[in-house]
This record gives C-alpha cells, sequence and structure tokens, in this order.
C-alpha cells in the first residue's frame, strides 16, 4: 500500500469527523468520489483532486502536463493522437509539437525514465500502460520491466521465439562488434520478433535501454530524424536532419530497433549512417526486405524456417524448426494434435508448401482447428494464398498472405513488377541467363532483366542458391503463386508458360550438376 494519503484525502476526512449527519453524509459521498486512485508503480494519480503523488508524497506537475497526463489516464491503454491532446490541452491555441513533447518528457521523469509506463508511437501518438492495484504493484504490465529499460512503441512478446536459436545466437554475436545490423528477408520470415528478441536481451544484459520505431505508421509530416527524436523523448523539430539526432543521442548508450523500414530505405540511409559513425554509444538494429547499402551496416540475412525433407522420419520431422513453430502455434488455439505417424507426415508435407514462412505457418495453424489438419492440406491445394486469420492485433498487411506479398510488391517498379511475374513460371530454380532468355523480350533488354534480377534478389523476392562458383534463383511458394496470380491477370501467361515449356527440347543443362537435391529440375537449372 501507499506510506501516505494525497493531503487532499486527509483533509476530506477530516472535515467529515466536524460535519453535521446530513453534511457527513454527503462528504461521505464526496470522499468516495475523490478516493479514486489509479496506481502505476510507484506513481499514484487523482483527477478529482488534481494531484501526483511518488511514494506517497505530492509531487507538483504544470496544468498543461497533468491535462495531458489526465487524457493518458482516461484513455486506459488506448493511444491518445498529437491530435487529441492539441485539441484538448490548446483548443484554440496555434502552437508547435514540440510543446507535446516537453510536457511528455516532464511525464516520463515523474514516472521514472526507465520504467517505460509512457509509450511513443511513432508519428501517430502516445499510450500510457493500465494502472496497477496498489496492492499487487508487482504485477507491473509485460513489457514495463525496468530491466532492460524496453521503452517507445516497444512491444511486449506475443510468443515464444521457435526456431531461431541459430540466428538469436548469431545475433548477439554481431551485435557485440557491429554498430549497425539489418535483418533483411521476406514478409512474414519473423524480422521482426528475431530483432526484439535479441535486441531486448542484449540490452538488458547491458542494463541500456531498447527504443523501437515502427516505421511501416511514420507519415512525411516531418522527417524521420524528427520522428526518431520524438521516440527517443530528445528535444527536436519537424525539420529534423540527421546532424541534430547525432547530436542529441550524444554519447548515451541506447539500443535502437528501426522496424519495417523497406519503405523509407532512402530516407533511413543518411540517418543510419551518421549515427553509425559518429555516436560510439549507440547500436542500430534495423529490419527490412532489402539493404539500406550504406557505410558499416552489416546484412543479415533472415530465411524461412528449417522444413523436414520429403521421406523424413517421426523424429526428424518433430525436430524441424518449421513443424515445432506450426505445433506450438496449433496448440496456442486450443487444438491437440495426435503425434501418430501420418499426421506427422501431412504437417510436414504442409510446412513444406508453406515454405517454412513462419506468417503462413501462424496462419495456418490458425485454420487447423475448425478444418483439420487434412482439411488445412485441401485448402492449400486450391490456393496457398487463402491463408487469414492471423491475430487481431497485427498490422492488416500480417492478417493475410496475400496482403503480406501486395506490400512488397507495390514497392517494386513497373519494370521489376514484370520480370517478377515473368519469372515465375520457372517451377524450380533456375540459371541468370535463363531468366534472361524467357523474361526479355522486344521492350525488355537482357541487361535490363539482369538489373532486375539483382533487384529482386536484394528485395528478398528471389531466394539466392550457390552451385559452385555459380547462382541460381528460385520462389518461395508463396511469392511464385502470388506472381503466377498477376501474370495471369497481365495476359502474358500462356506465351511465358510456353517459351518455359520449350526450354525442355531447346535448352540444354547446365555443365555443373546441381550441388542441393531442390535444385536438380529442369534444364533451365
Amino acid at each position: 500500500m501507499r506510506s501516505s494519503l494525497p493531503a487532499c484525502i486527509d483533509a476530506a476526512g477530516r472535515a467529515e469527523q466536524r460535519a453535521s449527519p446530513r453534511e457527513a453524509a454527503q462528504g461521505e459521498e464526496q470522499h468516495k468520489r475523490v478516493r479514486i486512485m489509479y496506481t502505476f508503480g510507484r506513481v499514484t494519480v487523482s483527477l478529482e483532486c488534481r494531484e501526483v503523488c511518488v511514494d506517497g508524497q505530492p509531487r507538483y506537475i504544470g496544468a498543461r502536463a497533468f491535462e495531458i497526463l489526465e487524457l493518458l489516464v482516461k484513455a486506459a491503454g488506448r493511444l491518445v493522437s498529437k491530435d487529441e491532446i492539441m485539441q484538448a490541452v490548446w483548443p484554440d491555441t496555434i502552437v508547435v509539437e514540440n510543446n507535446i513533447q516537453v510536457h511528455i518528457s516532464t511525464l516520463r521523469k515523474l514516472f521514472g525514465g526507465k520504467h517505460g509506463w509512457i509509450r511513443t508511437e511513432s508519428g501517430r501518438g502516445y499510450r500510457l500502460a493500465p494502472p496497477v492495484d496498489p496492492d499487487h504493484a508487482d504485477r507491473l504490465p509485460a513489457g514495463f520491466e525496468p530491466a532492460g529499460g524496453v521503452r517507445a512503441g516497444a512491444v511486449p512478446r506475443k510468443c515464444p521465439l521457435i526456431g531461431r536459436e541459430q540466428e538469436a545466437a548469431e545475433l548477439h554475436a554481431l551485435l557485440e562488434r557491429e554498430a549497425l545490423v539489418t535483418l533483411v528477408g521476406p514478409g512474414g520470415v519473423g524480422k521482426t520478433h528475431l530483432a526484439l528478441e535479441v535486441a531486448t536481451t542484449w540490452a538488458a544484459v547491458r542494463g541500456i535501454e531498447m527504443v523501437r520505431i515502427d516505421l511501416a505508421g511514420w507519415q512525411r509530416d516531418a522527417t524521420l530524424e524528427s520522428a526518431v527524436l520524438d521516440a527517443l523523448d530528445l528535444p527536436g523539430s519537424p525539420a529534423a536532419e540527421p546532424a541534430d539526432v547525432v547530436r542529441a543521442i550524444g554519447e548515451q548508450r541506447v539500443m535502437l530497433v528501426l522496424d519495417n523500414a523497406e519503405q523509407h530505405v532512402d530516407d533511413l540511409a543518411d540517418l543510419c549512417e551518421a549515427i553509425a559513425d559518429a555516436n560510439a554509444g549507440a547500436t542500430l538494429v534495423v529490419t527490412s526486405r532489402e539493404p539500406l547499402r550504406v557505410a558499416g551496416e552489416r546484412v543479415y540475412r533472415v530465411g524461412p524456417l528449417p522444413v523436414p525433407p520429403a521421406g523424413a522420419n517421426d523424429g526428424e520431422i518433430v525436430a524441424s524448426g518449421a513443424v515445432r513453430m506450426f505445433l506450438a502455434r496449433a496448440r496456442a488455439m486450443g487444438t491437440d494434435i495426435p503425434a501418430d505417424t501420418n499426421t506427422l507426415n501431412a504437417i510436414a508435407t504442409i510446412c513444406r508448401r508453406l515454405s517454412g514462412l513462419p506468417l503462413a505457418l501462424e496462419l495456418g495453424a490458425a485454420r487447423v482447428a475448425s478444418l483439420g489438419i487434412q482439411g488445412l492440406a485441401a485448402d492449400l491445394d486450391k490456393s496457398v494464398l487463402s491463408l487469414s486469420g492471423g491475430l487481431r492485433t497485427a498490422h492488416p498487411r500480417q492478417q493475410t498472405l496475400r496482403a503480406t506479398i501486395d506490400w512488397s510488391y507495390r514497392l517494386l517498379d513497373d519494370t521489376e513488377r514484370t520480370v517478377l511475374c515473368r519469372l515465375a513460371v520457372f517451377p524450380d530454380a533456375f540459371r541468370l541467363d535463363a531468366a534472361c532468355a524467357l523474361a526479355a523480350c522486344d521492350e525488355l533488354g537482357a541487361e535490363e532483366v539482369l538489373d532486375c534480377l539483382v533487384g529482386l534478389a536484394s528485395k528478398s523476392l528471389l531466394v539466392v542458391h550457390s552451385v559452385g562458383l555459380s547462382k541460381r534463383y528460385s520462389f518461395l511458394e508463396v511469392v511464385r503463386a502470388y506472381a503466377l496470380e498477376k501474370l495471369a491477370e497481365s495476359g502474358e501467361a500462356g506465351r511465358l508458360h510456353a517459351r518455359c515449356a520449350s526450354f525442355a527440347t531447346e535448352a540444354q543443362p547446365a555443365s555443373a550438376a546441381p550441388a542441393q537435391p531442390v535444385l536438380a529440375a529442369g534444364p533451365w537449372a
């Protein structure tokens, strides 16, 4: 319990002792009303008394700061937008957005900067964690522990990281020596989950803060640098530049996770290079579908989870990362899955169909309760892109498999889209010369196809395999299915499929034998 009650409550109690019966009744009603206290760790707030106490001792904050605090408390964990704050606190006044940041900074100091009760959602607004019962103050909300200092939009882990033990260990080792690490991989591969798991642990061990900024929601009403300063609770302006961020961070140690960067690689490149070059105390982790391509960047490729090969035994199946995740997510949805050989073989086939992509596995597992294992397999035979039903709290692009691939497709230029769809007619891995022969035409030369192929691989829409000194290229099944749909819409499907089929008689097999069974396919390989 709190060590002492706010002065206004004690005064109300003394007045009640001296009052007449009628006054006492009225006073009792008011006494009940003013005793409503919201507790946030060591901080208690009375909206009726307009009073804030820390460890039971009243603390003064300005009227504007209290009005913002009142909005956040009444929101009960809901996001309060910057526009909402402006309208409530400065209804008839034109003020700069920096005024909000100043008062939020005051409130954060009051709550204790490392406890992270107030979250910033970059470009959107602020959120205050729900209050805690004062008799059970140890029940802090997930993601708000002082150790590790997670704040500024960092999200609590929704489920354990499965099948990524090796990747996590490798990333921890990289962060020991690199100031800027970019996790690159296709949509739905689990870059965010892996990055947050590693960054949170890495920061906690060193006692520094971890700050996450989700760039998917960044609006261009201010510079990216301004959004970063806002998330770090540092002073700045809507026109802030990289040098302003470097200056504001100074030598303080911080782990900064810049999530979903693929839409803003050009804006982010200069900022990350400047921070990594000038600030030995800051460590940057970026997640993106393509690299930033700046000095000092270390790219870490995140691929799908391992899937069991055809013909694997029961032990090999349940040991694979993809099957482990599928089973964990299905059981989390309340589905009891038997562990007999037939069921495990069916699950292994499903995981291969889904290319070991974590988002696809999660969406598939969510459908097992209603479809069953065999029903899910039949559903995938119709269209692997039909999967939907992700977490209600997930971003819309991650609630369906089609939306995830569509997010990447929209980031391509017209030529890249054309080449992507044409190459999808290859049923398996293919060589560079085969890609140029297939995709080139009168309006698109071989050099342009080459440039597009390199770009598509860089943007995680093609998988690159090493075969001796050469490279082979292939699609994840979900990406290929999407590209074939787009090809059908273009009207080119018949011509491209016929050209690909002609390779079986006209093209010569590569002289070097494929090093992996998955690449042992048609003459285009």
